[in-house]
C-alpha cells in the first residue's frame, strides 16, 4: 500500500481547512457564550441585590447561604437552557471535527473546575469570584488562542484582570465586578463571534 506524502503546503492547507470548519462550528456556538454571559451577569446583579438587602437587615449569617443559592439557581437554569441549545446546535451541525471534541472536553473540564473551585473556596472560607474568574479566563483565553479569534483572547485576559481586581473589592460589590467581568469576557466576545466572518 502506497503512502501519500503531503507537501508542507498541502499539510498547511488541510490544517487551515480544519480550523476554518471549526471556526464555523464555533461561530454557531457563540450562542452558548451569550447564554452564559447573560445568565451569569444576571446572577451577579441578583447576588448584589440579595447581599445589599441582607446587609441592610444585618442578617450577615445568611449572606453566604443565600449568595451560594443564588448562583446555584442561575447555574441550574443555565445548564437546562444549554442542554436544550446544544441539542438544537448538534442537529444542525454539518461538520464535526477533532477540534470540536477538544473544545467540548476543555469546557467540560472547566465546568468541573468551577464546582471543585467553589467547594475549595467554601471549605477555606474565601470568596469564590477571584478563583472562578481565573478559571474562566484560562478556558476563554485558550479557546481564543486556538481559533485565532482576538476578541475571545481579550475577553479571556479581561477575566484575569478582573480576577486580580476582585481581591481588592468589598464582598457585596464583588458581585457587580463579577457581572462586569462576565460581560467583558463572555458577552462582548460572544457578540463579536456571532457576527464574525470567515
Amino acid at each position: 500500500m502506497k503512502e501519500n506524502d503531503l507537501t508542507p503546503e498541502e499539510s498547511f492547507t488541510i490544517i487551515n481547512k480544519a480550523i476554518s470548519n471549526f471556526k464555523m462550528n464555533y461561530r454557531e456556538n457563540a450562542k452558548i457564550f451569550l447564554l452564559w454571559g447573560w445568565i451569569l451577569t444576571a446572577a451577579g446583579i441578583s447576588n448584589f441585590i440579595i447581599l445589599r438587602m441582607l446587609q441592610s437587615k444585618e442578617a450577615y449569617e445568611l449572606m453566604g447561604p443565600y449568595s451560594l443559592g443564588n448562583w446555584a439557581l442561575f447555574a441550574l437554569v443555565g445548564f437546562i437552557f444549554m442542554f436544550i441549545l446544544l441539542r438544537k446546535l448538534n442537529r444542525k451541525r454539518k461538520v464535526y471535527s477533532h477540534l470540536d471534541s477538544y473544545f467540548n472536553k476543555l469546557w467540560q473540564v472547566t465546568a468541573a473546575s468551577f464546582f471543585v473551585g467553589t467547594f475549595i473556596c467554601i471549605r477555606m472560607g474565601i470568596i469564590p469570584p477571584p478563583i472562578m474568574l481565573l478559571i474562566a479566563g484560562l478556558a476563554t483565553t485558550v479557546s481564543g488562542l486556538f481559533i485565532r479569534f482576538k476578541p475571545l483572547v481579550i475577553g479571556g485576559i479581561s477575566f484575569f484582570l478582573f480576577s486580580m481586581a476582585a481581591t481588592f473589592v468589598n464582598n457585596e460589590y464583588i458581585a457587580l465586578l463579577t457581572s462586569a467581568a462576565i460581560a467583558c469576557g463572555y458577552l462582548i466576545p460572544g457578540y463579536f463571534l456571532k457576527s464574525a466572518k470567515e
